[in-house]
This record gives C-alpha cells, sequence and structure tokens, in this order.
C-alpha cells in the first residue's frame, strides 16, 4: 500500500515538474516571439530620415510615426538655373505625406516596409518668385506608392550589402573605419537605389542628415577656401558651394559629356593624398599622374546603373590643399579630365 501511494506521489510530482517545464518554455518562446515582434515604427519615433549623397544641394527627409504615417520633404537647389525675373536661381520643392505599413519582420533587426499611400500637396509645375528666387512644385523624389523599401536598424551587419547600398548608409568607408554593422537607421529601396539614413532629431550638425552645404558666390567660397577657382570653359548652370564643417568647397557645373564635381579642401597631416570627391566605388584602372605640376591620380568604373564615373585626386604640396573632380556619364571616352582639372585649378607656384 505504501509503494503504491509512494509511486501515485511521485508520478503527480512529476506531472508537476512537466507542466511547469512547459509552461516556462511556453513564457521563453512568447518572451522570444515578443522581442522579435518588435514595432519598427514606434521605434522610428523621434528620428529624421534624410536621402542626401553628399553631392549636390538636394535632398530628402522624412519623418515616420508610430502608426505609419509620414510626412516629407524634397529640395534641390539650382542656382545656375536663372532668368530676369528671378535672378537668385531656382529651388525645386515638393511637400508630401503619406502612410506605411509593415510587410513582414525578415530578422530581429530587418523589416520590409510597403508604402501604401504618397500625396503631394500643391500640383507638379506651380511656380512662384519670392525675392528674385523661384520655387517650382515637383514630385517627390525616394519615395513612391507602391514601393517595398527594407528598413534597417542600428547594429544590423554590413554583410550582404551592396557598394550602392553602403554609399547611400554613408558607410562607404567601412573598412577604414573598421565597420562591420549600421551605426544609424537605413531604409533602402531597391527600385530608387537609394536610402535614407536615420537619426536623432536635432542631432548636431555633421552628424544629422541635414544638408550642410551652402550655395555661395564663387568669389565668396574662394575667400573661404584660400585658394583660387576657375569655371572651366563650356560649363553649364555652374553652382559654387561651402561646408563649413568639414571647410571645403565645390564647384559643380555640367557639360555636354556628364555631370562634374570639383572639390578642394585644405588637410593635415599635409603632404597625404586623401580621397574628399565623396564618391565611393571599387574603382578600376587607377594610374599615377600630374595635375599642374602636382601628384594625383586618376581612376574610373562603371556604375551598377550603367553610367560612367571618372575620378581625379591631387594634392598641393605648396598650399596643404587636396583636390577632386569627378564626372558622371554615360560615356567618357575622348574625355581628358586632368585638362579641365587644369582649367579650374591654378596651382601655387612654390
Amino acid at each position: 500500500m505504501f509503494r503504491n501511494n509512494h509511486h501515485g506521489f511521485t508520478m503527480r510530482l512529476l506531472a508537476l515538474m512537466l507542466a511547469a517545464v512547459l509552461i516556462a518554455g511556453s513564457a521563453l518562446a512568447e518572451d522570444a516571439s515578443s522581442a522579435l515582434a518588435k514595432d519598427p515604427f514606434a521605434l522610428l519615433e523621434g528620428i529624421d530620415l534624410s536621402l542626401c549623397s553628399g553631392a549636390g544641394a538636394w535632398s530628402t527627409d522624412i519623418q515616420i510615426h508610430a502608426d505609419g504615417t509620414f510626412k516629407g520633404t524634397y529640395h534641390d537647389s539650382e542656382m545656375g538655373d536663372t532668368a530676369d525675373n528671378y535672378p537668385n536661381g531656382s529651388m525645386y520643392i515638393s511637400e508630401f505625406s503619406g502612410k506605411m505599413s509593415v510587410v513582414e519582420q525578415v530578422s530581429a533587426t530587418i523589416w520590409k516596409i510597403r508604402v501604401d499611400e504618397v500625396n503631394q500637396e500643391g500640383k507638379t509645375g506651380e511656380e512662384t518668385i519670392e525675392d528674385g528666387l523661384r520655387y517650382v512644385t515637383c514630385d517627390p523624389y525616394g519615395v513612391t506608392a507602391g514601393d517595398e523599401m527594407m528598413l534597417y536598424q542600428p547594429g544590423t551587419s554590413l554583410d550582404g550589402f551592396s557598394d550602392s547600398m553602403k554609399f547611400w548608409a554613408h558607410v562607404f568607408d567601412a573598412e577604414q573605419q573598421e565597420l562591420t554593422e549600421l551605426k544609424d537607421w537605413f531604409l533602402y529601396s531597391s527600385k530608387e537605389d537609394a536610402g535614407f539614413v536615420g537619426t536623432p532629431a536635432g542631432a548636431a550638425a555633421g552628424v544629422s542628415m541635414i544638408n550642410p552645404w551652402e550655395d555661395l558666390p564663387l568669389d565668396q567660397v574662394q575667400k573661404l577656401i584660400g585658394v583660387p577657382m576657375n569655371i572651366p570653359e563650356g560649363a553649364e548652370k555652374a553652382i559654387s558651394r561651402w561646408y563649413e564643417g568639414e571647410k571645403m568647397a565645390e564647384l559643380q557645373f555640367f557639360r555636354t559629356n556628364g555631370d562634374f564635381c570639383f572639390r578642394a579642401k585644405p588637410v593635415a597631416p599635409r603632404g597625404e593624398l586623401i580621397d574628399i570627391s565623396g564618391m565611393y566605388y571599387t574603382w578600376k584602372d587607377q594610374e599615377d599622374v600630374t595635375v599642374g605640376g602636382c601628384t594625383g591620380t586618376l581612376a574610373q568604373v562603371q556604375s551598377e546603373t550603367g553610367d560612367w564615373v571618372q575620378r581625379c585626386l591631387w594634392y598641393d604640396n605648396t598650399t596643404g590643399v587636396s583636390y577632386s573632380l569627378t564626372v558622371v556619364a554615360p560615356d567618357v571616352d575622348g574625355l581628358d579630365l586632368i585638362a579641365l582639372a587644369e582649367q579650374i585649378f591654378l596651382p601655387t607656384v612654390g
């Protein structure tokens, strides 16, 4: 009798222990599931997302709210686009809003996001002129209704990121920085081949993605950089700009064979050839060159869009200023980038 009672007690005890294990396991599974199923829009509250290449006076900036609704602005300054009634240039602007939804959570730090709707304020092509500056309403850039985008949380591994994704995520120099994962939020569209970087609202200049370039007259930019610059023959829509945080001068212009960007920046330590172009690719066909008596390099690569990108870097030992000239064009055959650089760059004779 005692043995039977003891056996029955043991079985009941084992049953209770098994139930406790199952309950604990279920709780752990629920915790793990809830940890995975995070609401990305709630996490994005207070984050400014900006699409900006760093080349050109343009950007698209959006803020996504916890319910998936968003508001945004696209602007593009074209100070060379002038006329008698708007001598100060043109500004292309789009104010818009919309709604996003989560398609699926791919991993603990990656989501697929659908842009359900985009609503633009005003009509494309509408123009107003204020204080000599023309404002033109245009379509939004970087956000399209029906597009499915990928959202990456800070800490996501950079393994599998293409060169283009690294460029837009602003981790193009990840190897130099020894980066293995994202520092900021990243919302990427493979359809647009472009992405938004997200940083806390109100982050310091140089960290936030608000466009840091200021359009200024060429003579003022030359005073700030301390070296002369020329607009080359045949250049159209030339825009000169200054980046105070980097003490960098820039001259953008268009010619029949492509879009060009010239940059100049004092560097330390002196004597180093540094890439300040803002064009980060795995360069091919690199060769040593001389620009106005200064040592430099020339390289090119074909981008994922099919355009050719050519880059020339050089350094002036006398002034301690580093230079770059880049071009993006459908075809660079017959283009002499060094000769063009020498039209812009006036070396200082030491």
